[in-house]
């Protein structure tokens, strides 16, 4: 989920970057690139914290939770 979340952050970037020179040109402003942005950060975001939780998983199955220092 990860991989997929930087491939669509990146095109989201091109897309973006070519709405810019679009607009820039004088075509109409087109920024859906954005939401390939923010859906490529939400992957992202969503991945490390899956990573998160079941590091925490297997700390706690395993009886090594050092949370309660």
């Amino acid at each position: 989920m990860k991989t997929t979340g930087i491939v669509i952050l990146v095109i989201g970037c091109l897309s973006t970057l070519g709405g810019i020179m679009g607009t820039i040109a004088g075509r109409q402003p087109n920024f859906a690139g954005v939401t390939f942005i923010v859906l490529g950060a939400f992957l992202m975001s969503r991945a490390n914290k899956k990573k998160e939780e079941a590091d925490k998983k297997k700390q706690w199955e395993q009886g090594t939770n050092d949370d309660k220092q």
